[in-house]
């Protein structure tokens, strides 16, 4: 909970006094701290006597080729969103070429339509996740150009959700709450939706801008109970043998529908006039005019707010039901 309280606030103030490109240049040595922790028990972990049978267990090459092909498609996809011409078509194409066989080969059977059971408790993960992300990363850009925050004013915006999102987190952990998990998990993308939703109201001069911390903090609610319950929910559905693999589809479909819709929103943001606000935002740092571009940024949420309603229909499909 500390670091995602404290880390749109330093942010915004490292983004204000040095600059952006500071921030990450800082993460890398944040890293090492922990990792220098970690070290010596995880040498003590694995100093063990080694498996034989895991020793002579081969490579499954063909997940390798399709994890690649996966990172790689992604890529192309990200590079595409960034550039606004027919040329861009070609990474595009080939990166849904090389994203297709991957993302059927390493996810769950049904997974893209929504099967009940495992293939929706990883298709929600990635819903969640994708739609709530890539909404967050304009919020501070929001907040700066259209309504004259400081960095630091924005980050703390959002701070307030890191203790909201660890709150939902622990209430469904609660014993009593399994027999209602299914409902949770709807709750808690409807809380989402109408969080993304909502932060661009912000965007009419009259609205306070608090409402913005306000609505994410209820957002953070429902992924605290959503997250959390797609991975205690996908480790109930597996089988021992199966854990590892479905454990990693889980972070595939985290990781790449951030990437996917990023890219998406990104595109139709520069596409409405965004392009120009990522000097207005520095400029708005200097003490500079920012531009009004309000319908770029209702093309992001927007869509995202139905991305995530969408996940409010998978979340009904994450348990089995006995006839079936």
């Amino acid at each position: 909970m500390i670091p995602s309280v404290v880390g749109p606030l330093a942010s915004g103030t490292v983004t204000e006094q040095l600059g952006w490109r500071w921030v990450f240049v800082g993460i890398p040595v944040l890293i090492v701290i922990p990792l220098a922790l970690a070290l010596p028990a995880i040498r003590r972990t694995a100093s063990g006597p080694a498996d034989p049978a895991a020793a002579t267990e081969p490579y499954d090459r063909r997940r390798i080729r399709l994890a690649l092909g996966i990172s790689a498609g992604a890529g192309l996809l990200q590079y595409a969103g960034q550039e606004l011409n027919w040329l861009a078509l070609l990474p595009a194409a080939v990166g849904v070429a090389l994203l297709v066989p991957a993302v059927r080969g390493l996810l769950p059977t049904g997974t893209v339509r929504a099967g009940r059971g495992l293939p929706s408790v990883v298709l929600l993960r990635g819903v969640a996740a994708g739609s709530f992300i890539a909404a967050e990363s304009f919020v501070p850009l929001m907040l700066v150009t259209q309504r004259g925050l400081s960095p630091t004013m924005a980050g703390l915006s959002l701070a307030v959700g890191g203790a909201t999102w660890a709150l939902g987190s622990f209430v469904q952990s609660r014993p009593r709450m399994e027999a209602h998990r299914e409902r949770l998990m709807v709750t808690g993308m409807v809380l989402v939706a109408a969080s993304i939703a909502a932060a661009p109201s912000v965007l009419i001069e009259g609205v306070p801008v608090w409402t913005v911390a306000v609505a994410w903090a209820f957002g953070c609610f429902g992924m605290g109970m959503v997250i959390a319950s797609t991975s205690v929910l996908l480790l109930k559905l597996s089988a021992p043998e199966e854990a590892g693999s479905n454990s990693a589809a889980l972070q595939i479909s985290d990781g790449l529908s951030n990437v996917l819709l990023l890219a998406i929103g990104g595109a139709a943001f520069a596409t409405l006039g965004g392009e120009a606000l990522g000097a207005a935002a520095h400029g708005a740092v200097q003490g500079g005019a920012a531009g009004s571009h309000p319908g770029a940024f209702a093309a992001v949420f927007l869509p995202m707010a139905g991305v995530a309603l969408v996940g409010v229909w998978v979340a009904t499909r994450v348990l089995v039901r006995e006839k079936e």
